[in-house]
């Protein structure tokens, strides 16, 4: 199963370290990150404990502004994955109220039809059969996930399949708007998440003229977890954190 730990902590600490001008700089300050990350945050099963990462206050205070989102994030796959059977009313109910920052859940048959759901009329308007398509290389257990942009902003959709002798029955799809994990964040103008073809959040900047808004996300995640992309306005650091298969882009300003 793929880390879960976001790595976006990676970049943001990097991103942090002040005085960075030219590729070896940059490289030498995730390095860095990565090493105060393993050391601290998400101990490897191998450590090398002579090294360490010494950050500054305003560095470490991003981290701990960003590492609850994905602590949420990760509780709910974790939720999810745990369910033995479909839940109830009164499961789903306490799920939601677990999770107050989903927008609702939903049954869902293996041909796409929307069954019950909490609300039992869903906001926003969504197209359950995009979870149907296994992500690549994923088991038919393993949790989905997909992407949606709608008139009333971008909306995730996770869901835990349910099988019989590994044919599909049900799909439970939990739903969230991005926005409502922000009030974890101390800083949420300062990243951009994305997936490969919806901008789910572009924090106090114009994507429009960010180095990110020139590239064809769909086919350059095809062969890219993780880099530095420039343009005449500055470079971004960005990475991927995977929800349920699919990688999900979080970019920030390096300077």
């Amino acid at each position: 199963m793929r880390n879960r730990i976001l790595p976006l902590l990676l970049f943001l600490l990097a991103a942090a370290l002040p005085g960075l001008s030219g590729c070896a700089q940059v490289n030498s300050a995730y390095k860095e990150t990565k090493t105060f990350y393993h050391t601290h945050i998400n101990r490897p099963s191998t450590l090398n404990t002579q090294e360490r990462t010494v950050l500054d206050d305003p560095q470490r205070a991003l981290v701990q502004s960003i590492m609850p989102i994905d602590e949420e994030l990760t509780k709910l796959e974790k939720a999810l994955d745990a369910l033995g059977t479909p839940p109830d009313a009164e499961a789903a109910a306490n799920l939601l109220r677990r999770f107050p920052w989903l927008s609702g859940l939903s049954m869902v048959a293996p041909d796409g039809t929307l069954g019950a759901s909490i609300p039992g009329t869903p906001l926003k308007q969504l197209d359950y059969s995009t979870l149907l398509e296994l992500a690549p290389k994923a088991l038919p257990r393993d949790l989905r996930a997909s992407v949606q942009d709608t008139p009333l902003g971008p909306e995730i959709l996770i869901a835990r399949p349910f099988l019989q002798e590994d044919q599909l029955q049900l799909l439970l799809v939990a739903t969230f708007d991005f926005r409502a994990l922000l009030p974890f964040a101390s800083s949420p103008g300062d990243f951009i998440v994305r997936s490969a073809d919806v901008l789910i959040w572009s924090g106090d900047m114009d994507y429009a003229s960010t180095p990110l808004a020139s590239i064809d996300w769909e086919q350059y995640l095809k062969e890219h977890s993780d880099g530095v992309l420039s343009n005449e306005n500055g470079s971004m650091m960005w990475i991927t954190r995977y929800l349920g298969g699919r990688p999900l882009v979080f970019a920030s300003p390096l300077n």
